[in-house]
């Protein structure tokens, strides 16, 4: 990607920092945006090439907190809570501050009042206004917010253009709140064929082989086609199956942080990544249990196409 994107190659980093990584090492985070910064602001660590090998093996090495990811998806796209999102969007910027800093408000209507009064759309249709980016990182700044990570993240949020940064605050603080520990668990995560050192998983939802595999892995396997006909429509069966595969398979991490709530946060961004096209609430857990069960079953399949098209001489 550096060769061929050049300086993108920042802006993804840091993408990922906060995506992935969050509150699982926030001097990382840090690192990340200063990264972004410029040539300059990279020369002391070394040429671009060393800076970006030791940045990349930093990410993969660094404990991991997907709950940006998982918050932020739910904060927008989850079906059940479109009543916080009325209720957030009718609040001025000042009121909608007040939300996101106060403990006795539930989760999601905080992450709601985060992404408006951020200012930081996101993809998608323009939704929040300019919102008050420096007031609102002013206000957990105030509570205790580690220094300088308040401007870290101001810069980060500029750089990404991505609301799923400006929860990190916000995660921040829901550690706090509830006092509890915080633990790196090391996690195993499922194992898959390897064809010339690439695990099968790579071939997710977003490959055409991928896609390939995933629906005759529905054609083939009994249970699966029974329990996606329990809950969804067989025209969306396709899709849903392709999400629940790419959960069960490609996401799992290796370094985990635990805390209080990061296995309800999890729940809840899983339900809506599966709700957000078409499964329904009482068939998630369901369905990506069988998935769970046979995953073996689709990387004999995946290997199969594969191994054909190696044949033909062309593998997408």
């Amino acid at each position: 990607m550096h060769r061929q994107r050049g300086t993108g190659i920042w802006r993804r980093c840091l993408l990922i920092a906060c995506e992935d990584v969050g509150i699982g090492d926030l001097d990382l985070v840090r690192h990340a945006t200063l990264m972004t910064l410029g040539r300059d602001m990279r020369r002391p660590f070394g040429d671009d090439s060393e800076v970006l090998t030791d940045l990349v093996r930093r990410l993969a090495e660094a404990p991991k907190d997907r709950s940006p990811d998982y918050l932020i998806c739910t904060a927008i796209q989850h079906p059940g809570f479109e009543h916080e999102r009325e209720m957030v969007a009718q609040l001025s910027t000042d009121q909608q501050i007040a939300v996101a800093v106060d403990p006795d408000q539930p989760v999601v209507a905080r992450a709601i009042a985060m992404w408006h009064a951020s200012g930081v759309n996101g993809g998608g249709p323009k939704i929040v206004g300019t919102g008050a980016l420096p007031q609102l990182l002013d206000a957990f700044d105030q509570r205790g917010f580690p220094d300088p990570l308040a401007s870290i993240i101001e810069t980060a949020a500029r750089k990404c253009r991505e609301p799923i940064v400006v929860m990190i605050p916000l995660l921040w603080k829901l550690v706090q709140e509830r006092r509890g520990t915080t633990a790196v668990e090391d996690s195993p995560v499922p194992t898959a064929p390897t064809f010339h050192g690439v695990p099968a998983w790579t071939w997710d939802k977003h490959t055409r082989l991928g896609k390939r595999a995933m629906r005759q892995f529905l054609r083939e396997t009994p249970t699966l086609d029974a329990t996606m006909s329990r809950y969804v429509s067989d025209f969306r069966a396709p899709t849903v199956v392709e999400m629940a595969c790419f959960l069960v398979d490609a996401i799992p991490i290796a370094r985990r942080l635990n805390w209080s709530r990061s296995r309800e946060l999890e729940a809840m961004g899983l339900e809506t990544d599966m709700m957000k096209i078409g499964c329904p609430r009482d068939g998630v857990k369901p369905i990506l249990d069988i998935v769970r069960a046979n995953l073996d079953q689709l990387n004999s399949i995946r290997c199969r196409l594969l191994a054909a098209q190696i044949e033909r001489g062309s593998v997408a």
